[in-house]
């Protein structure tokens, strides 16, 4: 009965005090977005306007949107409330499982609750509290700045895994053929004087690194391998043939269906992303390759870490941003995958037209079925690749969306088209952290697949 007081309200410092030991924690210290979520939805209730917290006011003062499209972008909220909760799961789990003031946010609101837990209780909800407004008015103001994103992201991946295999291809073609702009590079000219299979490894490794969509195509990631192993005998000092090598490897260890199989390949993968950041330590592609192994390997927040590093070394290479989408989409993370495939975003180099795909990808996940639709149903128009997994998910989308005769018809076609594709298998691999965009892929698929 002594353990805890059902109506006490804490301090507001005490609040505030957790709020820091949360935002300076593993799960949140890498995710500005998190932070500033939670810092707002804080500051706002021990300021006697939690009544006020909304969809559209968290869209608007964490997300920077404008008031006339927050209403769409609510929906970007709503999936990082989702990631809130559970990060604030993982907290109270691990680093934080001694706290006796703990900051939680019920499912269907983003009003957050302060919960006194007596001692020894490390998961046991004791109470949860309203906090008054600070006595002071200093307390009022949010002691933070918060970091707008970028343009409104929403939804899916698979059509990445075979999108745009033969203009990525025509892309290494090019680079192969006379002068190209990477050979302009401070890195090139410096290699240049160092010796001329330095040259021939750099460019290699840059060729090689095209062929990596479509994923699926087990020949064309054989051929990537070796080369990226040719360009490692020719330089050994270099990154970029480490960095190739553990992505190619990674995602053979991520597609292989034989478990012995796959752990020797994330070996190998891991063994040459780590030569790879030792020889370029500042080296983009190393730290995206290195990321991309992370993610695999299911280590999802340093494999976020590194992703990150990667895309504030180099924000423009488009094989980067890539990688950066494909970590992402195993770690989860719809809105830094809408991110790197922004299509107003500028790309350079190899990776320009699988970009489409992780952004349709992004808007499914994120439940912008329309952005989604539009994505996947003009790809042809545009002249990019339609493939099977591109085809699945504009179903899904359609299907949410109350098309239901266009989804069932665009199954059939899939079907059709790609009869040996297994469907299930490639959506569960690529949205083993998303289980909500899981279901509804599986759920589409079962329905129609069967129908005449």
């Amino acid at each position: 009965m002594e353990q805890h007081k059902r109506h006490r309200v804490p301090p507001v410092e005490d609040v505030r005090a957790a709020l820091q030991r949360i935002v300076a924690s593993p799960g949140f210290v890498n995710s500005a977005r998190l932070q500033d979520f939670l810092t707002y939805i804080v500051e706002e209730k021990i300021s006697g306007r939690g009544s006020a917290i909304k969809g559209k006011t968290v869209a608007v003062a964490v997300y920077g949107r404008e008031i006339d499209e927050a209403g769409s972008a609510q929906n970007l909220v709503r999936v990082e409330a989702r990631r809130l909760r559970r990060a604030l799961d993982e907290y109270y789990s691990t680093e934080g499982q001694s706290e006796n003031l703990r900051i939680t946010v019920k499912a269907g609101s983003y009003t957050p609750s302060f919960d006194t837990v007596a001692p020894g209780k490390a998961v046991e909800r004791i109470v949860a509290p309203e906090v008054v407004e600070a006595a002071h008015p200093a307390a009022r103001k949010p002691r933070f700045a918060f970091r707008p994103v970028m343009t409104f992201a929403v939804a899916l991946v698979a059509a990445l895994v075979i999108a745009a295999g033969a203009a990525l291809f025509r892309d290494a073609l090019i680079a192969s053929k006379g002068p190209s702009a990477q050979e302009k590079t401070p890195e090139l000219a410096a290699l240049k004087e160092r010796s001329v299979t330095s040259v021939q490894s750099f460019n290699i490794a840059q060729q090689a690194r095209g062929l990596f969509f479509p994923l699926f195509d087990s020949e064309r990631q054989k051929i990537a391998l070796a080369s990226f192993r040719h360009a490692i005998n020719l330089d050994p000092h270099l990154p970029s043939g480490y960095a190739g090598a553990a992505q190619v490897l990674a995602l053979l260890s991520f597609m292989s269906p034989d478990a012995e199989t796959s752990s020797d390949l994330l070996a190998q993968a891991q063994d040459m992303a780590a030569r790879g950041l030792e020889h370029g330590p500042t080296d983009a592609w190393a730290q995206a390759a290195q990321a991309w192994t992370l993610a695999v390997e299911g280590n999802v927040g340093e494999a976020m870490k590194r992703a990150r590093i990667a895309l504030e070394l180099s924000p423009e290479d488009g094989h980067v941003l890539d990688l950066a989408g494909l970590t992402a989409l195993l770690s989860g993370d719809a809105l830094l995958l809408s991110e790197v495939s922004d299509p107003s975003r500028y790309r350079s180099g190899v990776g320009r037209f699988g970009a489409n795909s992780m952004w349709g990808t992004s808007q499914l996940m994120l439940q912008n079925y329309p952005a989604t639709i539009e994505a996947f149903s003009t790809a042809a128009q545009r002249g990019l690749p339609v493939s099977a997994p591109s085809l699945l998910l504009l179903a899904t989308a359609y299907d949410a969306n109350g098309d239901e005769n266009v989804a069932k018809k665009t199954i059939q076609e899939m079907m059709k088209t790609w009869p040996d594709f297994p469907a299930e298998s490639v959506a569960s691999r690529f949205f083993a952290r998303d289980q909500e965009t899981l279901e509804r892929v599986l759920q589409t698929f079962r329905a129609y697949a069967d129908q005449d």
